[in-house]
């Protein structure tokens, strides 16, 4: 790769990464980073594992694509987030913090470790519907999410926005053919608002 294609890549990632903040800082926005997240990986596993200026090792290369996933919630696309937690360990093979995250994505995709046993074991105080952990879900929770974002665009998001968000999540999963349990369903004990 050219000194000129490797400057155009470092810019492009900057703006997704900036987008990235913008969004994890934006109420009900942090789903918008999965696609993004799959954009700078792409253009990351492009480049040179050292740039100068930019990651001098590739652990650092990896350090980026570490800051990266602190801007998405991890389980909406555990596939993904396992695929770049993979390629993180192929530069930095001794970060535990990464083996460990590793580990909890796995166990969170793997249908024969209980929903109850995986929230016990990483200390989850919310019961989740299993069918989050599937690979159907990963495939369509982005145009779900979209869908969602537009039909609720005019509802003022305070107090009690989580219901109608919830009702039409259940509605929009179902047009794709998945049946789905809210938080407040999975947690009857729980009060939400």
């Amino acid at each position: 790769m050219d000194t000129v294609s490797v400057q155009q890549s470092i810019l492009s990632l900057e703006g997704i990464f900036k987008q990235m903040v913008v969004n994890y800082n934006t109420f009900g926005a942090v789903w918008k980073n999965i696609g993004l997240a799959r954009e700078a990986f792409e253009i990351l596993k492009s480049l040179p594992n050292v740039v100068e200026g930019e990651f001098d090792t590739p652990a650092e290369k990896a350090s980026i694509l570490s800051d990266m996933l602190e801007q998405i919630e991890e389980t909406i696309a555990p596939r993904l987030c396992i695929e770049i937690r993979e390629y993180m360990q192929s530069l930095s093979a001794d970060d535990s913090n990464n083996i460990e995250m590793l580990e909890q994505l796995r166990d969170f995709i793997d249908i024969k470790f209980p929903m109850e046993e995986y929230c016990r074991k990483y200390h989850k105080m919310l019961k989740f519907d299993p069918v989050e952990r599937t690979k159907e879900w990963e495939d369509v929770i982005c145009a779900v999410e979209t869908e969602c974002a537009e039909i609720l665009k005019d509802e003022p998001q305070g107090m009690g926005f989580c219901f109608s968000y919830w009702s039409t999540k259940k509605a929009v999963l179902a047009k794709y053919g998945i049946v789905w349990r809210s938080p407040s369903a999975m947690n009857p004990r729980v009060m939400f608002d």
